[in-house]
């Protein structure tokens, strides 16, 4: 069982019933030295003294807290951890707070409203019924080689942000973040340019995936993933001016076991000229060399089936971003 303290719509039943199947048993505590920023859409808190943020303390199984992360984009929000005081005294407890910099600024401490949405109630809905709930949740990385004669990024354009900092083993830059459709749906994702001995990669990264891995898969390698209405690799080219490969290696990291079946479907996606029996083959051969982890293999696909799956999406990337 975990606990999270919430502020914001995380307090709202209605999100929890949709997003959970049912609502959450909780109680009242305050977060001391912080207010909430209620200047933009949805609500984050920040440092400040004297504040005294009023809230929730939600527990959550770990199945919850998966959703949950879906929900809250992370990592456009970091879960980390935190000190706030309840009726049982001071509590160790979870807590989602913005990764960036916040565009504007309006602090407040006691806020009765949940966001600035004004339609809340059907973005959940939306939400609720777009995702995939088909496969476990999943962490996926699409692993794009570039064509360095083409260009690298400039300097200019590199930044760093909380997750490259914890990449030490390679040169990563966060690019920026973009909406990736398949079919009609679309997810948020984080772009990090990569640089390991002279060669180049941009990862796009997708914590707790909200779409289905198939589908995915089947778009990225028919090179029909689109953003802004352009092909991907398009996109990336005229506005970063980085050239990559059409076709994606693709990792899917697992928050639960994948069925033998489940598992052809991914590694087939894309594959409509290689023989079934080899994909089946691939699907149920573990090639891994270590008890804590499961990894299935075939082209340019490699599934990832840990036995624990790390609540804090910050450990697992470590490892992640290294493959």
């Amino acid at each position: 069982m975990y606990k999270i303290f919430v502020y914001g719509t995380l307090k709202s039943e209605y999100l929890q019933n949709k997003l959970l199947g049912h609502t959450l048993e909780s109680y009242d505590a305050k977060l001391e030295g912080y207010s909430i920023n209620t200047g933009e859409k949805y609500f984050n808190v920040i440092p400040n003294d004297g504040g005294c943020v009023k809230g929730k303390i939600l527990l959550v199984s770990e199945k919850d807290i998966l959703y949950i992360d879906q929900w809250e984009s992370v990592p456009m929000y970091i879960k980390d951890k935190i000190r706030v005081h309840s009726k049982y005294g001071y509590e160790d407890v979870y807590i989602y707070i913005k990764k960036d910099k916040e565009d504007k600024i309006c602090l407040q401490d006691d806020v009765l409203n949940m966001s600035n949405n004004e339609n809340l109630e059907a973005t959940i809905d939306e939400f609720a019924g777009a995702r995939d709930t088909e496969f476990p949740v999943c962490d996926i990385y699409l692993n794009y080689h570039i064509d360095l004669s083409a260009g690298a990024l400039s300097d200019s354009k590199k930044s760093h942000d909380v997750i490259t900092e914890q990449v030490k083993d390679k040169e990563a830059s966060f690019i920026g973040y973009e909406d990736l459709y398949y079919e009609n749906l679309g997810q948020q994702v984080s772009l990090y340019y990569i640089e390991d001995n002279e060669k180049a990669m941009l990862t796009v990264v997708i914590p707790v995936s909200a779409c289905n891995p198939v589908r995915l898969c089947e778009k990225a390698f028919c090179g029909k993933l689109k953003t802004e209405g352009k092909d991907f690799a398009d996109y990336i080219y005229s506005k970063y001016n980085i050239k990559v490969l059409k076709k994606p290696k693709v990792i899917i990291y697992s928050s639960g076991e994948i069925d033998k079946f489940k598992r052809v479907e991914i590694l087939s996606a894309g594959e409509s000229d290689v023989k079934s029996d080899e994909i089946i083959e691939a699907a149920n051969t573990d090639i891994s060399r270590s008890e804590d982890v499961k990894v299935y293999a075939f082209n340019n696909v490699r599934i990832y089936i840990p036995k624990s799956f790390a609540p804090l999406y910050m450990e697992r990337l470590k490892s992640l971003l290294s493959f």
